[in-house]
């Protein structure tokens, strides 16, 4: 019997074992018992961390994990350990291990996705590749029991017949390949024409394995005629599909020959013969039908000439689908589209980066496009339907190029307006045509992209609110389509949101899998992640969820857009076949950044997302489709019923966010500032909080209303990217940082001044009466209290204070000669949330002043903004307050 596997396999193989693998600093080792629980072991990290281990059950070595599992690991003294199990034998699992303390992901080789991998008590060992290397070596695979020690015992026959006698009887050590989940050992070199024979020998089970009672033996064959490569012409067939197999032969002779090629699928063989191959390289096309059942095969070519094997080669793997009587998976792609708010207050362009992704990315055609535009062209010209949230802050800078007639920039900003202002309109138009033919469908987001759960935190939810209606109302204006989604920014959910959802008419979210899923309570159904999820709160509100498969989000993400293309549409056609054999009819979501794999690979990306496209259309059908979230949503009923999803974000935590840098520690509280500043001014003049300001892009980042404004650039403020770029773990350019105290600084300065034009121009104490003036400044009706205390006495009137003059008299106690007078605005500490600066019980202090009975009067609070920081200089008597 042959016994072979793919070369370019074994070659990764030899590369990347080391003795139950070594990973950097750290070295992982298991063990099994025979009741199926698994022991890991991991070494080399301080015994002070927190870890994880991140297990899945998968169907074969590095496929994708059908159910997850997070069990903290323990140290016992010499290293962490984690008991899991009990599984079934046969089973296949894979883990990598998460570091909480330093928030680092460990996996297998230092590659972001490989596992370690292993079949628990694999109930049958001893299943055998091996091959010919050009040296004359042998290179052979087992299943064995790992992590058992076992040998390959060999020697050199005269053929391969079990009982004929071995000569140079060797014993060679296998290595366990934890990337693959078997043992492999190099054997040689041996002369050309030698027949070795072997059997398997466990030494901690003190049993031998053979090939069903023979040997199993490879001849060793150095050949003029050598299979230098091979595949097929589909990546993934159905049961009684016609197909081709290619072959590359050399035939390094003079002269032509006439060859017979057999090739081995399981217990299959399909036999070639009379196939003449010329002097040279000769490409050879072999029709076969895919009369398998479903699997996932390894098929094998022989190559003989005068009845004598001269080789073999291994083709890739051949996945065959059976899709009678079932429904075909779904795939789900949502794109995520967003940038930051690149305008200063003063409307000048401080970066370039929404006209160059738009416009001026790379070539394409000949033509200089950009990442947005390249998506909509490729969209355009396939048979595919996908999601696509645009951020509506990239709406509205969209807008603004578009009414520009002379935008102005920053200094060293180098754009090609006329170019990329053309590209803009172009690309907004084919998006709005794809939306209205359906093969987009369009997402909303809070308009400034904000992480919704801090600020839920906070306590300002009516923030989130307007920023949810913003962007709806954005979206709708663009596309003139009401979004039944949305894009949760960074995928950080809390469940406070459902409510805000169910307000505002959104129906469904994109969450993370490996974020989410293995932490909820289920009310009814399963947690196979390839359905839609109705999502309950404590209320009876409840929002639709689909889960991304995290692993192949992070393939599109950081793999498939900086390779060739066409590797990358065989493993992503693949990787769904693998995904249908275990989960027919369902929903497979792929979620990510949708223009950063492009940007980031300006020279493989383009064409990397032409071959998705492309393999996509082609393979529609009968196993593949691709549909639109609501698509998808709404032909997957019923959904099962889960709550209690944890508060955190696709990192598993909000650490990028808000993990007590400096940096971001500052953004949040000048925030926090800020919205105190601008909650005062807003309730002293009788607006509403919050509101959904309308926003003409010809004045962009303005309004047509100065308070309108100041609430705008208080959401602008809120957005995720100027913490996520601050500090650690980005460390991004401190320009995201100053854009947001920015816009803080603005608020305060500008409500400080506003404040400012309230004055008390007259007062005096005349017998019984308190005699006031103030003039009001502002163009605004001004709802106060006013406090008057002296001593024990102490008073408070809600007070009107028209524009222009107001005269006040109040009634004092007898031998009042002096008090003290306040004005406040009538804020409450729902209002504001977390406030940095304490509230009185009459609300927000705006001034403070003395007036004795001689008349004169003096002020003794200023609120006074410079650079950011808050100083309250004060005259007369002592105020009672404290900054933080």
């Amino acid at each position: 019997m042959k016994v072979v596997l793919v070369l370019s396999i074994f070659v990764i193989s030899i590369l990347s074992v080391l003795a139950l693998a070594q990973t950097g600093n750290v070295s992982v080792n298991f063990n099994v018992t025979s009741n199926g629980y698994v022991t890991i072991y991991l070494s080399g990290l301080p015994s002070s961390d927190d870890v994880i281990l991140h297990c899945g059950v998968q169907p074969g070595p590095q496929s994708s994990w059908t159910q997850v599992y997070d069990t903290p690991m323990t140290w016992n003294g010499n290293n962490f350990s984690a008991t899991i199990g009990p599984f079934q034998n046969g089973t296949w699992i894979g883990w990598v291990f998460h570091d909480n303390t330093t928030n680092t992901w460990i996996n297998y080789d230092n590659h972001p996705f490989w596992n370690w991998n292993l079949e628990v008590n694999p109930p049958v060992v001893g299943i055998t590749y091996a091959t010919v290397l050009s040296n004359g070596s042998i290179l052979i695979t087992t299943i064995g029991r790992a992590p058992d020690d076992i040998v390959v015992h060999y020697g050199i026959a005269s053929g391969p017949q079990t009982g004929l006698p071995w000569s140079n009887i060797t014993d060679v050590t296998m290595v366990y390949n934890p990337l693959w989940g078997n043992y492999t050992a190099v054997i040689g070199p041996f002369p050309n024409g030698t027949w070795v024979q072997w059997v398997y020998h466990d030494l901690t089970e003190n049993k031998y394995y053979s090939n069903n009672g023979q040997n199993f033996a490879i001849q060793v064959i150095y050949t003029f005629l050598t299979i230098t490569g091979g595949n097929y012409d589909k990546y993934v067939y159905t049961i009684n599909q016609n197909g081709k197999i290619f072959l590359t032969v050399d035939n390094k002779l003079n002269s032509p020959v006439n060859v017979n090629i057999v090739v081995n699928i399981q217990n299959n063989q399909l036999s070639y013969n009379g196939i003449t191959l010329n002097p040279g390289q000769n490409n050879i096309t072999l029709p076969f039908t895919a009369s398998f059942s479903q699997g996932v095969y390894y098929p094998v070519v022989d190559l003989y000439y005068s009845n004598s094997l001269q080789g073999t080669f291994n083709l890739p793997q051949l996945i065959v689908l059976n899709t009678t009587g079932k429904r075909p998976i779904s795939l789900v792609i949502v794109w995520n589209m967003h940038q930051p708010l690149y305008l200063s207050p003063q409307g000048v362009w401080e970066q370039p980066w929404v006209w160059v992704h738009t416009g001026q990315d790379f070539y394409w055609n000949s033509s200089l496009v950009g990442a947005y535009e390249l998506q909509a062209l490729l969209i355009n010209k396939y048979n595919v339907s996908v999601t696509i949230d645009f951020t509506p802050v990239l709406l509205y800078q969209w807008l603004t190029i578009l009414s520009q007639t002379n935008p102005k920039f920053a200094s060293g900003i180098n754009v090609n307006v006329t170019h990329d202002t053309q590209a803009v309109n172009y690309t907004l138009n084919l998006y709005r045509s794809l939306a209205q033919e359906g093969k987009v469908e369009v997402l909303t987001v809070p308009f400034y992209h904000p992480l919704q759960p801090i600020i839920l935190d906070n306590g300002w939810w009516s923030d989130d609110l307007a920023q949810i209606l913003m962007g709806i109302q954005m979206t709708r204006q663009v596309f003139n389509v009401s979004p039944a989604g949305t894009w949760t920014p960074e995928q950080a959910f809390n469940m406070g949101l459902i409510t805000l959802y169910n307000q505002t008419g959104i129906r469904y979210t994109i969450l993370d899998q490996d974020a989410y899923l293995p932490y909820v309570t289920v009310v009814s159904g399963n947690t196979n992640p390839y359905q839609p999820f109705e999502v309950l709160n404590s209320l009876g509100q409840s929002t639709i969820v689909l889960f991304r498969d995290t692993a192949l989000s992070n393939q599109f993400s950081f793999q498939f857009f900086s390779q060739p293309p066409q590797l990358t549409a065989q493993q992503l056609i693949q990787e769904l076949a693998m995904i249908y054999m275990n989960n027919p009819g369902g929903v497979v979501t792929v979620a990510f950044d949708g223009e950063n794999p492009l940007i980031f690979n300006p020279s493989t990306g383009p064409q990397d997302l032409n071959a998705i496209y492309q393999a996509l259309s082609q393979y529609q059908g009968s196993w593949l489709i691709t549909q639109t979230a609501s698509q998808a949503i709404a032909t997957h009923k019923p959904y099962s019923v889960i709550t209690n999803l944890p508060e955190t974000s696709w990192n598993l935590n909000l650490n990028y966010w808000n993990n007590g840098n400096p940096g971001k520690i500052e953004i949040w509280k000048s925030v926090a500032t800020a919205r105190e500043y601008l909650v005062a001014l807003t309730k002293a003049v009788g607006l509403n909080l919050s509101p959904v300001v309308n926003l003409p892009p010809s004045i962009s980042p303005n309004s047509t209303n100065p308070i309108a404004t100041l609430w705008n650039y208080l959401y602008v403020a809120e957005g995720s990217d100027w913490t996520w770029q601050t500090g650690p773990p980005s460390n991004g350019p401190s320009w995201f940082m100053y854009q947001a105290l920015n816009y803080t600084n603005a608020i305060i300065s500008t409500v400080n001044q506003m404040f400012s034009k309230i004055t008390l121009t007259k007062a005096n104490i005349d017998g019984h009466k308190l005699k006031l003036t103030f003039m009001n400044g502002l163009n605004y009706t001004l709802n106060l209290v006013l406090v008057v205390s002296s001593g024990n006495y102490n008073t408070s009137y809600n007070i009107v204070l028209n524009p222009g003059r107001n005269d006040i008299s109040v009634n004092l106690p007898k031998s009042v000669n002096s008090v003290n007078v306040y004005l406040y605005s009538p804020v409450t500490p729902q209002d504001v949330g977390a406030s940095p600066i304490p509230l009185f019980s009459y609300g927000f202090l705006i001034h403070s002043y003395s007036v004795n009975s001689d008349g004169s009067n003096s002020s003794m609070l200023t609120l006074i903004v410079i650079a950011g920081a808050l100083i309250i200089p004060v005259l007369g008597l002592t105020v009672r307050r404290f900054l933080k």
